[in-house]
């Protein structure tokens, strides 16, 4: 199917969809219909293990969203369905670079709807007739059919009664949704690989070349090889005996601390472990320096890869350890979303720590790691829409013997079936801002429905 009709025919679901609705199964069953609109049209797809995959992470979304919306859940159908789109055009392109792509492609919609040649798909031979061929046939006659349309009504009493009874009521919301929906229609279909990503993607290899093996240039035309790497060891050597000495000091310092002044202790819990979380990605990039090129094969880097290990691993035990104080806070004051989102950060910095190690055990290349973390950020993405976090909190928080009601109530969302539930089992009224929450989104169209709510009745 030629990509003008998808794009159109898209705008046109995209209005029925959105019109004058909120965000909730819509989006999802969008989603859902372009997935299977490309999985019709490349049957190949099917027989691709990374394909289906990553046609599950839309599928899986989708579910997600339709059951309960949250920012985690419509970035990640946005996402995961651009992700599976870039690799039906182009199954070679790196996660990264497409990236670029995405993010270049919305602002290149102003420049690439005026090539209508190419979105329409005109042979070269006639790219002189296409703005001929659209004046004839569709602006042109319009115009006179609109001047002789307007003429005929106004002459006529009973013409001009059924015009004015029939007469379309267009407001600016509709328009505002076509367009919208051109837009996003547009970028998707008409999807654009740039020449300049797609050129710097071939260059990136996950292994050296023998050439790059062979070739061993020093980071600095000043500084000579062997002294980059005394200068490697020195700096490591430094950097592991500082680490160690910190990891000390903060398991002592927390195995002495006591939960008195809760405020306090959030500060100081927070602040600990944002610094930790910046350490262990300053300790990549150091990784990435000493080892993206001749450092990897330099006969006498046996001591620079030793103590790089070890680094690696202080900072992996520092990981535990802070792991273990924010699982300390979390028993003492509850689950938040804060307080997950520090679990989720220390997780990925431990997988990003395991894939440095390989990294420099496998002599692979700094792009090698690069690769490795953006799948792995974006599966973890796909892996927090799927869950009812604001519930999960909610269960936890409600066995702790102190409750803050104000952030169960207020700022999570998806728990109220929860909260109800435990109102009635305490013999306590429920609060009328919920029966009323509860009813608002009963009470919505089913497009813009989520469907958690069609089972959390009040009674």
């Amino acid at each position: 199917m030629k990509k003008q009709f998808l794009i159109f025919i898209s705008t046109i679901l995209f209005a029925v969809l959105f019109y004058d609705q909120e965000l909730g199964v819509n989006l999802s069953i969008f989603a859902l219909i372009l997935l299977i609109a490309q999985l019709v049209m490349q049957h190949k797809l099917l027989r691709d293990k990374r394909a289906i995959t990553l046609a599950l992470c839309v599928l899986a979304t989708s579910f997600s969203n339709a059951w309960l919306l949250s920012v985690v859940t419509v970035l990640s159908v946005v996402v995961s369905s651009f992700v599976f789109r870039y690799y039906v055009v182009d199954p070679q392109m790196k996660l990264i670079s497409n990236a670029f792509n995405f993010v270049l492609s919305w602002p290149a919609f102003v420049a690439r709807i005026f090539l209508i040649d190419q979105w329409f798909e005109f042979k070269k031979e006639d790219s002189k007739k296409t703005l001929v061929t659209i004046f004839s046939y569709v602006i042109l006659p319009f115009c006179i059919l609109s001047v002789f349309f307007g003429l005929y009504v106004s002459s006529s009493d009973m013409l001009s009664e059924w015009y004015n009874r029939y007469e379309w009521n267009i407001d600016g919301l509709i328009i505002f949704t076509i367009i919208f929906g051109f837009y996003i229609s547009f970028v998707f279909w008409h999807i654009k690989v740039f020449n300049f990503i797609k050129i710097i993607d071939k260059n990136l290899k996950f292994s050296f070349t023998k050439e790059q093996q062979n070739t061993l240039k020093p980071s600095f035309n000043f500084i000579p090889l062997d002294f980059e790497v005394r200068s490697g060891i020195i700096t490591l050597v430094s950097l592991n005996c500082m680490l160690l000495f910190f990891v000390i000091v903060f398991n002592v310092e927390n195995a002495q601390q006591t939960i008195q002044h809760i405020s306090e202790y959030s500060s100081r819990t927070h602040s600990q472990i944002y610094l930790i979380i910046t350490s262990v990605f300053l300790a990549m990039v150091v990784v990435l320096f000493f080892f993206k090129d001749a450092l990897n094969f330099i006969k006498n880097n046996t001591w620079l890869l030793r103590l790089t290990k070890i680094w690696i691993g202080l900072n992996g035990f520092l990981i535990a350890s802070a792991f273990y104080q924010n699982s300390v806070y979390i028993n003492a004051m509850g689950l938040t979303y804060k307080r997950l989102g520090v679990y989720l950060f220390l997780i990925l910095c431990m997988i990003g720590l395991i894939y440095s190690f390989i990294k420099i055990h496998q002599k692979r290349t700094n792009y090698y790691l690069i690769d490795k973390m953006s799948w792995t950020i974006f599966y973890s993405l796909i892996f927090c829409s799927i869950f009812n976090w604001g519930n999960i909190m909610t269960n936890f928080n409600l066995q702790k013997d102190t409750i803050d009601w104000n952030y169960l109530a207020y700022d999570l969302t998806g728990n109220e079936k929860t909260l109800i539930e435990y109102y009635k089992n305490q013999n306590r009224e429920v609060p009328e801002f919920l029966l009323k929450r509860l009813k608002y989104y009963e009470d919505l169209p089913f497009l813009s429905k989520q469907l958690y709510y069609s089972s959390a009745k009040a009674d």
